[in-house]
């Protein structure tokens, strides 16, 4: 009977810091940013405008301490890379509600940072592949 026991606890926990992820992007992410809303699973996506590279994103995201995985490693076959190099994958079951706020504050940072820039998405330059 531990796991049945287990399962509830644990869906319980994952419920509470999906909410916690979902709030603290639409506090902290800008506007153009879309995502997920899982009904179960332990990840959520979130897709960024066109002309951003979530290889760019992460780059800057790490000099913040916070990671994710960029989306273009899940796509199948030949996806457009243009296409594929915006979405992030976003996990929120093993960190507690207060780090994935924090977390989820310096990725949208990151994220607005590169909308501010001027610099050229990594899927178009030569030094970085992004498919």
């Amino acid at each position: 009977g531990f796991l049945d026991e287990h399962v509830k606890v644990i869906r319980d926990v994952y419920r509470e810091r999906l909410n916690v992820m979902l709030a603290a992007m639409d506090r902290f992410f800008p506007a153009e940013v879309d995502w997920t809303h899982p009904s179960g699973g332990l990840f959520l996506w979130g897709m960024m405008p066109e002309h951003l590279s979530a290889v760019d994103v992460l780059r800057d995201a790490l000099e913040k301490k916070v990671a994710f995985v960029p989306g273009d490693a899940f796509f199948a076959g030949s996806a457009d890379p243009a296409e594929c190099c915006r979405y992030l994958r976003l996990n929120f079951s093993n960190a507690k509600p207060d780090l994935i706020v924090e977390g989820i504050r310096r990725l949208g940072q990151a994220v607005k940072e590169q909308m501010a820039g001027d610099a050229v998405p990594s899927n178009l330059r030569a030094d970085v592949i992004c498919a």
